[in-house]
């Protein structure tokens, strides 16, 4: 019976496995890169590789744009937030990448870093200008 069932508990057990599942995942693909390139058919690419390229870093942008419009249609700073989060990770992603891969200066480095190591402080700076503005 459909009424019955407790979608509470199934929605967390699915949020559990996600944790779980997607943990497990970058855990996996940052160690052991050789198999995160045959995983997701990135060299030589020769079956999904490159829509794997390119899905993935876009479905990042996606979400940092969707939370930059929900912000401007709302002035929610919880968007803010997410926003400030978001840049942590990709900071902490980029610094993991530099130790495991090293540092090399290209067009890419030039045009990314700078931005994805300032947007958290930038962010949190202005955002608690707002809040003193407003207390």
């Amino acid at each position: 019976n459909m009424k019955n069932l407790d979608y509470e508990k199934i929605l967390r057990f699915f949020m559990i496995f996600a944790i779980i599942g997607i943990s497990i995942l970058v855990v996996v693909i940052n160690l052991f890169p050789n198999f995160a390139y045959e995983f997701y058919d990135l060299y030589p690419g020769t079956e999904h590789g490159q829509s794997n390229f390119i899905t993935y870093p876009s479905v990042l942008y996606l979400f940092a744009i969707y939370n930059c419009f929900m912000f401007l249609g709302s002035n929610d700073l919880k968007y803010i937030d997410i926003f400030i989060l978001l840049s942590i990770l990709m900071s902490i992603m980029r610094i993991i990448s530099i130790i495991t891969n090293g540092f090399h200066i290209t067009p890419f480095t030039v045009l990314a870093y700078p931005p994805e190591f300032l947007a958290a402080p930038v962010l949190f700076f202005i955002k608690s200008m707002l809040q003193k503005k407003t207390i």
